[in-house]
């Protein structure tokens, strides 16, 4: 491709973007597991209450049929079922209760009113089901304040006179057990950290200050203590050690250059970098494959810009294309080593089967709208086969300072696309909270100039051309309110984007892992 202005691209690849697009939304990508592995193993008490069956000929929804309607809807779950109506039971349930954990239990799940609070005080997640027009003894504040509990509400006795309502409080209890299931596979997930920093999550506060002593140890302990997901941190040493990867770098590979040659096909344009860089970005992507391989690792975050020492300027390398493309197949990778921000997208993509984007966080208090930028995000952030526009570009961090040069690197302008809820959100292990706010995704100038969408953009074309190449934006009501949160010594720079409203369920995740919501532009 001969070297292009980025202006000049805008306006010449409006007419052929169309064949492209079509071409990427129909290129197969790898199917996304929809939910947890089997194996989630759930304590499930069903007490009594509710009116007498002599008052009514309404027949309640039993025991047993909630139970076959939370199968069918939670699959891969185990319900280990115990009945506190039965005379004598509750003693011996709360006598079993003593050592869920470990028994291999991930949750509890409690129908009725636990008047013995004990039931609720396992430590593990615990959902707490209330049937409406029961009598409430369910200390909602109590368990608010003791953590990891959740609270739903069923209709077992049909009173709602829309059905509607009585169905969406079904589902909302089918999803927040799947939550359980959700944080019993993040006990089973291990992290594989590529990075020469001295820290596993990169500190980015003042320059005069840095993490505390013995910070490594420190955080891999409460992520073990949290969620149970191990981290291993490996450097350039080992990498640039490895027969596999330094054969796939030095030798022509078949499957790097298939690989390029699909990005290109499904890419809406590709402009000032050129197909070797490309190619070079498969490498990466093969290279990721072996370490993830080698590691056992079921996720990646890789914050190496080289695969061999002492390398030279046209050497350099980014990951960006790499994670497009695991998450396709519905895994994490993470071009930087933010652990808390990889976390994050774990459980996004396992929670709600979303794949999301991480970037170095802004916000634009005059136009009200909050962005990530970073230099690539999902190809497929609805989570299924549906491609959204890209465009693959030279890298903002190249090390040759040219266009359309070896050296100057290949990632990708991901175009989201406008009017779409989105959400902001990270988990801060150290500080145990989580923050989240949301808004609708705005037009990409980008997008605009291309023919793609005639949604106007706040934001001019060199929007996109300046600093990392993907953003994620989303219009908020007041911007000024999320401001307040902005703490990078505290929180970092970095954040996640998920396209879709997903705030109660990370309201939910929290609860049962255990954190503080702080909800920032409440």
């Amino acid at each position: 491709m001969s070297e292009l202005s980025r202006r000049d691209f805008l306006k010449t690849s409006a007419g052929a973007v169309g064949a492209s697009v079509a071409a990427s939304r129909g290129h197969a990508a790898a199917k996304v597991p929809k939910g947890p592995p089997s194996g989630a193993k759930i304590f499930t008490v069903f007490g009594g209450g509710g009116p007498s069956k002599d008052d009514t000929s309404v027949v309640p929804t039993s025991d047993a049929d909630l139970l076959d309607r939370l199968k069918n809807n939670c699959p891969g779950i185990e319900f280990v079922v115990r009945d506190k109506k039965k005379p004598g039971a509750l003693e011996s349930i709360l006598n079993e209760m003593r050592d869920l954990k470990k028994q291999g239990y991930d949750g509890v799940l409690l129908f009725g009113a636990p008047r013995n609070y004990g039931l609720a005080e396992t430590g593990l997640p615990t959902i707490v089901v209330y049937s409406i027009h029961d009598f409430m003894n369910i200390p909602y504040t109590l368990f608010a304040e003791q953590g990891k509990i959740l609270t739903t509400t069923i209709d077992r006795w049909h009173f709602c006179s829309s059905p509607k309502v009585s169905e969406q409080m079904e589902q909302d209890l089918f999803a927040k057990v799947r939550l359980i299931a959700v944080l019993g596979r993040m006990k089973t997930e291990r992290i594989l950290v590529c990075t020469d920093d001295r820290f596993v999550d990169v500190y980015h506060g003042c320059m005069t200050k840095s993490h505390p002593p013995g910070y490594n140890k420190i955080y891999q302990k409460t992520l073990t203590d949290m969620l149970g997901t191990k981290l291993t941190k490996i450097g350039l040493d080992e990498v640039a050690s490895e027969p596999g990867i330094q054969h796939l770098w030095h030798h022509n590979s078949d499957e790097a250059n298939k690989i390029a040659k699909m990005w290109i096909r499904d890419a809406a344009d590709m402009v000032n970098t050129i197909e070797s860089e490309v190619v070079r970005s498969a490498k990466v992507y093969l290279a990721m494959k072996i370490l993830i391989e080698k590691h056992d690792a079921t996720a990646i975050a890789f914050h190496l810009r080289s695969l061999v020492k002492n390398p030279k300027p046209e050497d350099r390398i980014w990951p960006s294309m790499a994670n497009s493309e695991l998450q396709k197949a519905g895994q994490v990778g993470c071009c930087q080593a933010h652990v808390d921000v990889v976390l994050t997208r774990m459980l996004a993509q396992y929670a709600f089967g979303r794949p999301s984007m991480m970037g170095d966080y802004m916000l634009d208090t005059y136009n009200n709208v909050s962005y990530m930028m970073h230099c690539g995000g999902p190809f497929n952030p609805y989570g299924d086969d549906r491609l959204i526009p890209y465009v693959i570009m030279d890298h903002r961090e190249r090390a040759v300072r040219a266009h359309s040069k070896p050296g100057v690197g290949a990632c990708t302008a991901v175009l989201y696309p406008p009017n779409e809820p989105g959400t902001v959100w990270r988990i801060d292990i150290m500080t145990k909270d989580v923050r989240v706010h949301t808004g609708t995704t705005i037009a990409n100038p980008t997008a605009q100039a291309m023919g793609l969408t005639s949604v106007p953009s706040p934001y001019k074309p060199h929007w996109n051309e300046t600093m990392c190449r993907t953003k994620f934006a989303i219009k908020v009501k007041d911007a000024k309110k999320i401001q307040r949160y902005v703490y990078p010594d505290k929180y970092g720079v970095h954040r996640s984007g998920t396209l879709g409203d997903y705030r109660e369920g990370v309201k939910d995740l929290a609860a049962l892992i255990g954190l503080n919501v702080i909800e920032e532009d409440a």
